[in-house]
């Protein structure tokens, strides 16, 4: 799939997500090295979507494919790509994602992220259409 299709794709999945949000549940762990979230639904459709976008977007970031262009925090994950490590376990009702950071600053970047993704579960469209701010 060329860069363009798979970039359609992402973000038509991302679009689903983020209509049927109040069909997801999340429980997220901050540590001193980064993060453990727990993504589920019991939706079998939005499970598939899960499946698919989690591994979807570590791939962007392995790649340096950016995405949200215009949200400093997405700018600040993408420059610091090479400083993360995650893990992806596909659950039969969701993802767990396990991220952790080589310095303090990417930890922070990493709980931002997990706090941002937290909004789009709560609210949707209404948290993704607003940039999210780089931790000082």
């Amino acid at each position: 799939m060329e860069r363009q299709q798979r970039h359609a794709h992402d973000k038509q999945v991302f679009q689903i997500l983020l209509d049927r949000h109040d069909h997801i549940r999340r429980e997220v762990f901050l540590d001193d090295r980064g993060m453990r979230a727990l993504t589920r639904s019991d939706d079998p459709e939005l499970v598939a979507l899960l499946h698919d976008h989690v591994p979807a977007m570590h791939r962007r970031l392995q790649e340096g494919f950016a995405l949200r262009r215009w949200d400093p925090l997405y700018n600040a994950i993408f420059e610091h790509a090479d400083q993360i490590h995650m893990q992806i376990t596909l659950l039969a009702d969701g993802v767990e994602v396990v991220e952790t950071g080589d310095t303090p600053e990417v930890v922070a970047l990493l709980h931002a992220h997990a706090k941002a993704v937290d909004g789009f579960v709560a609210r949707g469209r209404e948290a993704a259409a607003n940039p999210t701010e780089v931790p000082a």
